[in-house]
This record gives C-alpha cells, sequence and structure tokens, in this order.
C-alpha cells in the first residue's frame, strides 16, 4: 500500500510539472485583463463578485463594464442607429477577438479492492468553452465537450443565448440550469450526490437540459445580501425529448449579508479585500416535476422538491441540500426517496483549501429492504496557479454494499 501511494504521488507530480506550463487565462480574463480570482473562490465555483457578474448578464456590475473592459469590441453598426429605428437594425458589439477557451481535467483513480487498482483518465476530459456579451443585451455561453465515460468517448456540445433586460430579469434558451447544485458551486472532483440521483427511469439533474428558462437576481436591504429566482420548462431527457410532456422547475434564493446578489452599488462591497470572504447566510427552495421514459417500461411520473443552506463566515463555508422524490409508474407501488448532503470547507491560504463532505441517499425510504448508500468524502483542492487546479480526494463508503468501491483520486484542472 506505501509503494502504491508513493507511485501515485510520483505520477501526480509529474502531472503538476507538464500542466504548470499553461500560463493563458480564460476569455473572460482576456477580456478585463483580471485574474482568475476575481470572480472565481477556486474555478469553477464562484465568489461573491463572480455571483453579481454572473447576474448582470456576464457583466461588470452597476454600468461598469465599458471602462473595465480592456479588450475593444467589433461594433455590429453605428449608436446613430437607434434614433432612426425601426428603420435601422439595433447597433449590437461581439467580442474584439475569440471568445473561446480551453478547461481540461485528467484525472487518476486508485480503488484498492477493485480488480483494476490504477486507472489513468488522461484526460477524462476537454471543453472547448466560448462566452461573451452581445451588444446591451444578449449574452452567450456554450461549449463542445469530449468526455471519456468508462471507456466510452461522448460528445456534447451544451449552448445558450440570454436576453438581459436588467439583473432581475433575463430569458435564456438553450441549455439551462435545473440542476439546484450546479457546477458553479462545485469544489469536488465528485458530483453531488443530489444531482447524481437517478430516478426510476434513469432521469437526474445533472443531464443537460434543454428548454427556456426566466430567471433574475436583485440586492436587499441595505444594497447586501438579496434574492435569485429561476423558472423554466425542458424537454427533461436531453436535446430530443423522449416523450410528448414537457417538464416543470423552479428555485429562489434569499442571501442574508455579504456582497449584494447583483453588487455594484453603494454600501455593496464587501468589507474584506480577500476574494474568498463573504460573510452571509443563503437559504434557499427549488422544486422540479416532469415525466421520465426508459423503453419497454411505462413513463415515470415523479416530483421533486428540496432547500439547500450556504453559511459562509470568515474563511469557512458550510453548506447542505436535501432532496426528496415521489416517483409514479403505473402497475407499481409508489415511490419515495431522500437524498442529503452536508458539506464544510476551509481556505488554509488563498491557494489551498480543505473540505469533508457526508453523503446519504435512501432511494425508497419506505422500504426496510433497500439500504441507504452513505459517504464521507474528505479532499484538498490546491490552486497551483488561478488557472490551475489539483484535487486530492479519498471516497469512503459507510454502507456495508459499496465498501468495496472505495476510491483515492486525483484530478488536475487547467483552463487556457
Amino acid at each position: 500500500m506505501k509503494k502504491a501511494i508513493v507511485g501515485f504521488l510520483a505520477t501526480a507530480l509529474l502531472v503538476l510539472v507538464f500542466a504548470v506550463e499553461s500560463h493563458a487565462i480564460p476569455a473572460f480574463s482576456r477580456k478585463y485583463r483580471t485574474s482568475c480570482s476575481t470572480c472565481h473562490y477556486a474555478a469553477p465555483m464562484l465568489n461573491a463578485f463572480g455571483k453579481a457578474f454572473k447576474n448582470n448578464g456576464y457583466r461588470y456590475p452597476a454600468g461598469a463594464d465599458p471602462e473595465m473592459t480592456k479588450e475593444e469590441p467589433v461594433s455590429l453598426g453605428s449608436e446613430a442607429y437607434k434614433k432612426v429605428w425601426p428603420d435601422a437594425i439595433w447597433p449590437a458589439d461581439i467580442p474584439g477577438t475569440s471568445p473561446v477557451s480551453v478547461w481540461a481535467v485528467n484525472r487518476i483513480n486508485y480503488a484498492a479492492l477493485s480488480d483494476v487498482k490504477w486507472e489513468f483518465e488522461t484526460p477524462h476530459e476537454v471543453e472547448i468553452l466560448y462566452a461573451g456579451t452581445i451588444g446591451e443585451s444578449f449574452s452567450f455561453f456554450g461549449e463542445v465537450e469530449i468526455e471519456n465515460d468508462a471507456g466510452d468517448l461522448e460528445i456534447a456540445f451544451p449552448l445558450a443565448l440570454q436576453y438581459d433586460d436588467n439583473p432581475a430579469l433575463h430569458v435564456r434558451m438553450g441549455m439551462v440550469h435545473a440542476d439546484p447544485t450546479p457546477n458553479h458551486l462545485k469544489l469536488t472532483r465528485n458530483h453531488y450526490n443530489v444531482a447524481s440521483f437517478r430516478s426510476r427511469n434513469g432521469w437526474r439533474f445533472r443531464d443537460d437540459h434543454a428548454g427556456l428558462e426566466v430567471w433574475g437576481a436583485g440586492n436587499g436591504s441595505g444594497e447586501r445580501g438579496g434574492f435569485t429566482y429561476r423558472v423554466g420548462v425542458v424537454n427533461g431527457q436531453g436535446l430530443s425529448d423522449m416523450n410528448k410532456e414537457k417538464d416543470f422547475y423552479g428555485k429562489m434564493t434569499y442571501k442574508i449579508g455579504g456582497l449584494g446578489e447583483v453588487g455594484g452599488t453603494e454600501g455593496a462591497g464587501s468589507n474584506a479585500s480577500e476574494f474568498f470572504l463573504d460573510d452571509n447566510v443563503t437559504l434557499g427552495a427549488f422544486m422540479y416535476t416532469g415525466t421520465a421514459s426508459k423503453t419497454g417500461v411505462a413513463d415515470e411520473d415523479f416530483t421533486v422538491f428540496g432547500g439547500d443552506v450556504d453559511f459562509w463566515y470568515q474563511r469557512f463555508i458550510l453548506n447542505g441540500t436535501l432532496m426528496l422524490m415521489d416517483s409514479r409508474i403505473t402497475g407499481t407501488p409508489k415511490r419515495n426517496s431522500m437524498v442529503y448532503y452536508a458539506q464544510a470547507n476551509a481556505v488554509l491560504y488563498p491557494w489551498l483549501i480543505g473540505l469533508v463532505r457526508y453523503e446519504w441517499e435512501d432511494r425508497d425510504t419506505d422500504q426496510d429492504l433497500v439500504k441507504p448508500v452513505n459517504a464521507i468524502i474528505p479532499g484538498i483542492t490546491l490552486m497551483a496557479r488561478a488557472n490551475v487546479k489539483l484535487i486530492f480526494e479519498f471516497k469512503k463508503f459507510l454502507d456495508e454494499a459499496n465498501k468495496k468501491n472505495d476510491t483515492f483520486g486525483f484530478q488536475i484542472n487547467f483552463g487556457i
């Protein structure tokens, strides 16, 4: 075992040596000539300013975007066209250089009790990201994602075009945010169990959801904290729906204290200069209702609802999510499921973050024969550079049925 660990760490160091040669930074960093840490706690997890930037339609708050932009956009029409509209096309602009970035994920897995103890996924995933703004009122975000999934090559191309009327009203078409625990909140290598939990016919939150979404945000009392909301309608199971029904979802949050959800107004700035500090507590509630289809079986009607809490204090973050699901398939008993997690992380140094997460999953709360799955995930995230992240993580199952699935993993992400 000692030899295995030494070999694992040696390989990790070799990967790091080659990876840190990447010096470039992604598209928004180029546009504003700023570090990734301006918006990110540890990419892709957003800090308070990053959330405000997103809530403003990928723009700097309080109308400061033009003066903060260091990369001159390309004009699509004269400003004078506004005066003669509708007898002219409303003017806009596009990014001055290619708005493309690359995000790569490399993994090494070690499972002591597995037949295949060592597994190299290099790369596990490559994402070609493109994002930016179009004039004053439109933005876009998309990617071409190539992933190695258990030896199979998967290609996805999620894209969304968004109309940004103001921070309180955005209309998004394409891939939307049905998942209550999206990637901009995730710090770990392992996905949240809430996002990965499957219904009986295979639906889960973290799969792509194509549809239409209306969402927005606003500051709270004293221009601090505030609310967010989103409601949407989606296919439910990918780009091509598997049934005639549409799924519906919604989520609301309220943040008490900290930087305003849309930032940028008098008194809304953080009292601390550190990018990872934002003392606040955020409470949220979500729901999803839909129909999941599977070849050869009856359709499944299901409803999901739950809540979450996110508490930031100095260098510490405590958060958790509870999800309840009821599943109905004609000719079978109704199934009730419960899934939750609780996580704590602490900034040891601005570039070193420790965390531990506890997960619980009970697929059928009414059946004693269906045993819950629970696990604990301790880990370390190391920002070798602002755009190079290393994750060391161990997933230890606490239930008897999954004890052979314990995995020690190393992951390195970098963006250019």
